[in-house]
């Protein structure tokens, strides 16, 4: 090894559609953008530049349709979020005896009222508030429909490697 590092920071959202019995019905893979704002975050906690630490992380869906840009700063149309209670980090070393940092952010949406429409979801990203203040949009995908409805739970999980 050379000492130099290849490996930036970039986040992957698995969604699985399942049953309400807990059966899959469907799983996918989508690679996302980290926004200037979750960049941002990550420099200023390094730099102990924020007056708070974070306290709540959740993921957000929306149906918005425009692809993902770094200064997004909110999705396109939010339509709900669910918060992981317990981040993870672990370190992962992989087969070349490398290694790289891993923040996992997991939700769970609970499904719809049985009596709304399904919803054409289109978009995620991960919030993260620190304190009292808004919440930062860390990172945003735009993926192919996936349609909410009042028969199944969507488990997304959310990790970023650094």
């Amino acid at each position: 090894m050379n000492g130099k590092e290849t490996q930036g920071m970039n986040g992957v959202l698995t969604l699985e559609l399942l049953n309400l019995d807990g059966t899959l019905m469907e799983r996918r893979k989508v690679p996302n953008l980290i926004t200037i704002a979750g960049k941002r975050l990550v420099a200023e906690l390094l730099m102990g530049r924020v007056n708070a630490l974070p306290i709540r992380w959740a993921i957000a869906v929306g149906t918005g349709t425009t692809q993902p840009l770094p200064g997004n700063v909110k999705l396109d149309h939010q339509v709900d979020d669910a918060m992981d209670t317990a981040p993870k980090v672990e370190e992962i070393t992989l087969g070349d005896g490398s290694s790289l940092v891993r923040a996992t952010v997991t939700a769970t949406l609970a499904p719809p009222p049985a009596q709304s429409t399904v919803q054409p979801l289109t978009e995620a990203g991960i919030l993260v508030t620190l304190g009292t203040g808004a919440p930062i949009l860390f990172n945003r995908v735009r993926f192919e429909e996936v349609n909410r409805g009042s028969n199944m739970v969507m488990k997304m999980t959310w990790e970023i490697s650094f």
